[in-house]
């Protein structure tokens, strides 16, 4: 199973939380092209990517900017949110994401000092 890692900074919670997001900087390129979609979330891809972390678990896609680059980060802010309550995810943690398939990855949390959280 392959693994790849996004360390959280003070810019992934935002102000006051509103809009929370993980990057997916180091996978981004390695995703299927039908996993992006527009710029909003009525605007969605072909097809979901599957995200979860035990019972909370999403099927989001990667949004694009109006000139059609893609984001850095998937669509559903507020699996994001949650997850980041559950885990206690702090700047400095890693979020881990397991690939599963092509279009499912299985989210854990390793915190700075490196204990794994899990579903």
């Amino acid at each position: 199973m392959t693994v790849y890692e996004s360390t959280l900074t003070p810019g992934n919670f935002t102000l006051r939380g509103t809009w929370p997001h993980i990057y997916i900087t180091p996978f981004l390129k390695l995703l299927p092209a039908d996993v992006f979609g527009g710029t909003t979330k009525y605007d969605r891809a072909p097809r979901s990517v599957r995200l979860d972390f035990g019972p909370l678990c999403t099927d989001t896609f990667v949004p694009t900017n109006k000139k059609g680059k893609p984001r850095y980060f998937f669509q559903d802010r507020l699996f994001v949110r949650e997850f980041f309550v559950r885990t206690g995810a702090k700047p400095g943690d890693t979020v881990v994401f397991e690939q599963v398939t092509p279009y499912h990855f299985r989210l854990s949390l390793r915190t700075v000092g490196g204990k794994l959280i899990t579903a």
